[in-house]
């Protein structure tokens, strides 16, 4: 049987930019993302692929900004960087035309200017997402609650099971990091809806420099990688 955890978290790295609240206004409105790229063509899009944005190391150090890089299945990739944190809540954002991940302890827990939109995401427990991922050394279980902004899906309970795949290396943009593979497997209980996230997690302090998650029914799952992590 799975078990729960039950360790406190630890601190997360945060850093807000300046100007970020001109930046984040009108952010609950609907735009068109380029991180989904042209939504509507996204079947073409697995089927055809896309170039990648063509980055360097020497450019992501160069960056003032904490950033990531993010796509919806094989559609194209698009730069965001850390606008603001709210609460708990890191707001990465795209400078083109505002779509925003919000990542909780490397989980996205809400979205902006998707073609369908994670609203909310809570929990009554840590959530093993939040830095606890590199101490997995058993199945673990976890239940979550979304809302959605296409149909009546309010509260929408998430039974999930984590599990480690063990070790491997990832690039992200000419560096080599060492991490564990985590494994989320997750089930609605009131929808036919059963899906895998995935996340690469620094074996030192949990931070996830790679992840790719599943957070609507209606498009493919969101890869992203931490190109600068916030400052500490």
């Amino acid at each position: 049987m799975p078990e729960k955890f039950t360790t406190t978290g630890l601190s997360r790295r945060a850093v807000i930019l300046g100007g970020a609240s001109t930046v984040m206004a009108g952010l609950s409105g609907c735009v068109t993302s380029p991180i989904v790229g042209n939504a509507y063509e996204v079947a073409k899009a697995q089927i055809l692929g896309s170039p990648d944005i063509p980055l360097q190391r020497k450019t992501v150090a160069g960056l003032p900004y904490a950033s990531m890089l993010a796509r919806i299945g094989k559609g194209p990739q698009a730069l965001l960087l850390l606008a603001r944190t709210q609460g708990q809540e890191q707001h990465w954002i795209s400078g083109i035309d505002r779509s925003v991940l919000a990542l909780q302890g490397g989980r996205v827990v809400k979205t902006f200017g998707f073609p369908e939109n994670l609203k909310n995401t809570r929990s009554d427990e840590i959530d093993p997402v939040d830095r606890l991922l590199h101490k997995l050394v058993a199945p673990v279980r976890h239940t979550r609650y979304i809302d959605l902004d296409v149909g009546p899906h309010y509260g929408l309970v998430v039974d999930s099971v984590f599990e480690s795949l063990g070790p491997q290396k990832v690039n992200i943009v000419e560096l080599d990091f060492d991490t564990i593979l985590i494994r989320e497997r997750n089930s609605a209980r009131t929808l036919n809806w059963e899906f895998e996230n995935l996340y690469w997690v620094d074996p030192a302090d949990g931070f996830i420099w790679k992840s790719r998650q599943v957070i609507a029914r209606t498009f493919p799952a969101v890869d992203f990688a931490i190109l600068k992590p916030p400052a500490a």
